[in-house]
């Protein structure tokens, strides 16, 4: 299972080229027997691989929308296609053999309604070479249209991934640059507070040691004047009386 889930991708991929390659190498052989009535053998099978190349690159075009241009040779080498497989099995199917009887008694109800008489060898040889020589070329583009498709829908996802991934690289730089910011911010308002607190306790200092000079300076003045006042003397004074 997890060697499954690891190669999903590379399994589809594998599952849509098979039936494209597969159908696209049975249409060379018929295409080449239609080729035949009217070229040589070796040209024949020149022509057929390049008309299946031709087929297949130009759905790739037209998936790639390569503009209006493209549908047309697109349509003239699926042309080719059909009824290159159409004739082949036109010309591979035995009317009297007893496979196609059956397939006649078991058809006959169905494709009557179809336009093709009841009973008429030739109208069912008709109808069963239209049906299965038809098919192939309408097998073979439809899966290269989804490759195509898928291919798209896979680079698409990868290119998904690839923003989503830029994003978040952008995102993760865009927050780291916000959180250095904020850092920057808190440690410019932390040294910003912390000037003033230490200019005003140097002020408060400052002030406390002028008081405690001017408190010093008050208390020893008074002290001095006292010393360096003489000392008054009391002298009694005696008057004469009249006797």
């Amino acid at each position: 299972m997890n060697w499954i889930q690891r190669n999903l991708r590379t399994i589809i991929y594998i599952a849509f080229l098979v039936p494209i390659l597969s159908v696209a190498i049975v249409s060379i052989s018929h295409v080449t027997k239609w080729y035949g009535i009217s070229n040589p053998l070796s040209w024949s099978i020149y022509l057929s691989i390049g008309i299946e190349i031709a087929a297949l690159s130009a759905l790739a075009a037209i998936s790639a929308q390569m503009g209006r241009k493209v549908y047309f040779p697109f349509g003239v080498v699926t042309l080719i296609q059909f009824i290159g497989n159409i004739f082949f099995a036109y010309q591979y199917i035995d009317i009297n053999s007893q496979i196609f009887k059956d397939w006649v008694d078991m058809v006959d109800p169905v494709v009557s309604f179809l336009g093709v008489t009841s009973g008429d060898p030739i109208g069912h040889k008709r109808f069963l070479a239209l049906f299965s020589g038809g098919m192939l070329p309408i097998i073979s583009l439809s899966f290269l249209h989804m490759l195509v498709k898928f291919e798209e829908e896979t680079k698409k996802e990868k290119l998904n991934k690839k923003e989503n991934y830029e994003e978040v690289i952008v995102e993760e730089e865009i927050r780291k640059d916000e959180q250095i910011e904020e850092q920057n911010i808190t440690e410019e308002v932390t040294t910003e507070g912390e000037i003033p607190q230490e200019e005003i306790r140097k002020d408060e200092q400052i002030e406390e040691q002028n008081i405690t000079e001017e408190v010093t300076t008050e208390g020893e003045t008074p002290q001095e004047e006292v010393t360096n006042e003489e000392p008054k003397i009391n002298r009694l004074v005696y008057s004469k009386r009249d006797g």
